[in-house]
């Protein structure tokens, strides 16, 4: 029976492989043959190498996280380890600065390893520092209700450290691999954002070492432009060594309650509502499926059936591998009445890990098929690092032409035709829908400052505006229909429409603005004048210089002559142009 079983299913992964996938199906000829022989291949190497890889790594990585817990450090113990680590990262600055300060620090972690798009690091010529071994959670103060941690602890170390505790970070991402320390110099945002904004929000202290190889805690008391400016400055100013994080009580579950829309108008009008009630959800987010078909997820924390309502009301642990995808689910919902159900509290949190968020139907169509779950889900999703890792810098490129990983965060107010214009350039389903709350602090406001006209001030006096970010991921409309998509040309037509609207793109996707555009697209004068001060202009990278489209994947040469033109001729004044008189002249 069990043969029987296996070759049935060798069967199904072989006739795959010869019809390909969606994808693999639709790619124009002018893609490179590495490229299409690497999707006609795709499947079998991902479900008979990267799955199983995958799977060994997690292990590996769990039996770690249990001996941490089994050795209940004290908490001296752990402050010496800390300090130790801290030391060798001083030292590695102390002997650059006494030889010369030569090249600009950059960490040594492969970007592989990273969770962004690219696989090119823009590391050359620079000097790299190992932060790796910054990977212990420090202290959990159930007093103060905070968390302290090293950079490298990942947010599903906090859910096993956490939770039994009747805790949880006041933003969690939902995916397990992702540091710490990516979302609190990076780009961090989760389905509570509409109450408590993005990651940076929970953020109570900063430990950095400067490039002298000082050691500075910062916080909004002690020194708060440097607090303010950490956020999304993706390791400008210093090295990460510790942060510490805001936590909130939690209950065993969620009870979450799915709401169909009919039209983009509506989905904005209800997530409006929703983020206006005087106690709104605890997480809020949506998923559109068609260009006018989506589900609002609404959240409240449960303590299970006996406290509801309804004591018959089902629990769906969603994670479990036989389950359906969570996305697959949801949509269930699509052109019903709704629904409502319990789901516990981990598997809620970490509901995007199994599917990576939907990107697995397109590595392997039949991943979400009852015979693959039971046979093979229980191997987990492929790690995203191992993804990177098989990637050459052919696959790569055309990966960028064929693929779209694209984040745009815009005015709540702006959903319906960023949703419009999100079907026309990419017309990839479903969107991640995330309404965010982001704060103004005049002069101390970062990276992202909503301008005033958007603002709304609260009973605290705080001045906030509701934005809401907008995820694709996935292969174009285009690409599926066996038509080229010039992913250049849609990206920056995303840029420049986010940036009319006073919106934001995410800079771990792949973007295609210049250096001008970029600054001009997101506040850099707080940024600037700390890093200034800091003595960190001539050490560590511009942000854009990190996130920059990779050498030979998406050519800016036009638009950066084009710039250059501009300027010879007095037409452009900087950055304070804007990113869409940049698109304009390199059109």
């Amino acid at each position: 029976m069990l043969t029987s079983i296996l070759a049935a299913f060798v069967l199904l992964v072989t006739f795959t492989t010869l019809a390909g996938g969606q994808g693999e199906k639709g790619l124009a000829k002018s893609f490179p043959w590495q490229f299409r022989l690497a999707a006609k291949l795709r499947t079998p190497v991902l479900v008979f190498i990267v799955v199983p890889l995958s799977f060994i790594m997690w292990l590996r990585m769990q039996a770690k996280r249990t001996l941490k817990l089994l050795r209940h450090p004290s908490k001296e113990s752990v402050a010496a380890q800390h300090a130790q680590a801290v030391a060798l990262l001083v030292a590695q600055l102390e002997a650059w600065n006494k030889a010369g300060r030569k090249g600009k620090l950059r960490t040594a972690r492969p970007n592989w390893a990273a969770m962004s798009t690219k696989l090119a690091s823009n590391k050359e010529g620079c000097h790299l520092v190992s932060i790796s071994h910054l990977n212990n959670i420090l202290e959990v103060d159930v007093e103060k209700m905070t968390l302290k941690a090293e950079p490298s602890v990942t947010f599903g170390e906090c859910t096993d450290v956490l939770l039994p505790l009747g805790l949880a970070l006041q933003t969690h991402v939902e995916m397990e691999s992702i540091t710490l320390g990516g979302c609190a110099l990076g780009f961090g945002i989760e389905t509570n954002s509409h109450r408590v904004g993005l990651f940076q929000e929970s953020a109570v202290e900063y430990e950095i070492v400067d490039s002298y190889g000082v050691m500075r805690t910062v916080n909004k008391t002690n020194d708060p432009e440097l607090f303010y400016a950490l956020p999304w400055s993706y390791g400008t100013l210093g090295f990460c060594t510790a942060i510490t994080l805001k936590l909130v009580p939690t209950k065993p579950f969620v009870r979450l309650q799915y709401e169909p829309t009919s039209s983009p108008e509506e989905l904005e009008r209800r997530l409006t509502e929703y983020t206006k009630m005087t106690n709104p959800p605890e997480f809020l987010e949506a998923t559109a499926f068609t260009p006018t078909q989506a589900v609002i997820q609404a959240g409240w924390y449960s303590d299970g059936p006996s406290s509801e309502p309804d004591k018959t009301m089902k629990v769906n642990p969603i994670n479990h591998f036989y389950k359906p995808f969570f996305f697959r689910h949801v949509e269930r919902f699509v052109g019903t009445e709704g629904g409502a159900e319990l789901i516990p509290l981990k598997h809620f949190l970490h509901r995007f890990s199994r599917s990576i968020f939907w990107e697995i139907e397109d590595m392997i169509p039949f991943s979400n098929h009852p015979l693959y779950r039971c046979l093979w889900g229980w191997l987990g999703a492929p790690e995203v690092s191992l993804l990177k890792l098989f990637q050459g810098p052919v696959i790569r490129k055309a990966s960028v032409y064929a693929h779209v990983v694209q984040e745009s965060i815009m005015p709540l107010r702006e959903l319906p035709a960023g949703l419009r214009l999100f079907d026309r350039i990419y017309g990839v389903y479903p969107l991640l829908v995330f309404p965010v709350r982001v704060w103004n602090r005049g002069a101390l406001s970062g990276f992202v400052t909503p301008p005033e006209h958007l603002l709304e001030t609260d009973e605290r006096g705080e001045r906030t505006a509701m934005y809401v970010d907008v995820g694709a991921y996935g292969v174009p409309r285009e690409v599926k229909q066996g038509r080229s998509w010039d992913a250049k040309a849609s990206i920056r037509e995303m840029e420049e429409w986010t940036h009319k609207v006073n919106g934001w793109d995410a800079p771990y996707t792949d973007i295609a603005c210049t250096l001008r555009e970029f600054r001009a697209l997101f506040n850099h004068e707080l940024l600037d004048k700390t890093r200034a001060r800091l003595g960190a202009l001539e050490c560590f990278p511009e942000v854009y210089d990190k996130v920059k489209p990779e050498a030979g994947i998406i050519d800016l040469s036009d638009e950066m002559a084009a710039e250059a033109k501009a300027r010879a001729a007095g037409t452009v004044n900087g950055a304070a142009n804007g990113a869409a008189n940049g698109a304009a002249n390199g059109a």
